[in-house]
């Protein structure tokens, strides 16, 4: 189980820009919770690609997580809290996001069993992405679909509506960037909340897998899981799939 953070912007910036550097701090803070690892993706503004980085220690107090929350601007950024799935490893290849053919993906949730879950793709296609994570085989099939020639938006979708119909329950939230556009999934609906004691941030009781999207005038657009106060924030319906455009923001809503 983790937390998601993303957004993309017509002109660089940063999440700290767009919602405030407390926000920011009180998003960050929770890495003490999801300590199993931290990554981020964003594009490159001089390559025009995907970069990223990750790392399996926790985040909560990494200066290298606060300078890319803080200070590092880009068009476009995703970033990963990450609380390892019982019996799945914290290490580097199993920490989000996941990159691959120019694609990056970030998930929170999880879809079990993983031992059948690991059915549906092959050696080939679970190394490119290594890990041994139900994550880590959800992007396989995404890209598999990308492969063949299917738009991104499909390829995530069709995933999805298939790992609803196949397994009990799936969690699937995602952000998934390319340097054209940023795909937010929230299909969590009888997703098992885990256990977690001691004081929790917000929502973290009754609301635990809600993501939430804030929208700028110039058409900068935020996501984020629960967890932070998000005044002025709009709730992402349950079963939904929105594409944001990098270059203006343009959506496009696909209900599952």
């Amino acid at each position: 189980m983790c937390r998601l953070l993303g957004f993309i912007s017509p002109t660089p910036t940063t999440a700290a820009d767009l919602i405030g550097v407390d926000d920011c701090r009180q998003w960050q803070a929770m890495g003490s919770i999801y300590d199993d690892g931290w990554g981020t993706a964003w594009i490159d503004p001089g390559a025009e690609e995907v970069t990223r980085f990750r790392t399996p220690g926790e985040g909560a107090d990494d200066p290298r997580l606060t300078r890319a929350l803080d200070a590092q601007r880009t068009e476009a950024r995703i970033c990963h809290l990450r609380m390892a799935t019982t019996g799945l490893n914290d290490r580097e290849e199993n920490t989000h996001p996941f990159l691959a053919e120019g694609i990056a993906l970030a998930h929170n949730g999880s879809v079990r069993p993983v031992q059948r879950l690991r059915e549906f793709v092959s050696a080939a296609e679970a190394d490119q992405i290594g890990g041994t994570t139900d994550s880590a085989i959800v992007f396989a099939l995404v890209l598999r679909r990308a492969r063949h020639g299917e738009p991104l938006l499909d390829a995530v979708t069709g995933t999805v509506r298939m790992l609803r119909a196949d397994f009990d329950h799936p969690g699937i939230n995602l952000l998934v960037l390319t340097p054209e556009e940023m795909i937010v999934v929230h299909a969590t609906a009888g997703t098992e909340v885990p256990y977690l004691q001691g004081p929790l941030p917000p929502d973290h009781h009754d609301h635990y897998y809600r993501m939430s999207w804030r929208r700028f005038a110039d058409g900068a657009t935020i996501v984020s899981s629960s967890g932070l106060e998000h005044r002025g924030w709009s709730l992402i319906e349950q079963n939904t799939i929105m594409r944001l455009t990098v270059a203006n923001g343009a959506e496009t809503i696909v209900r599952l």
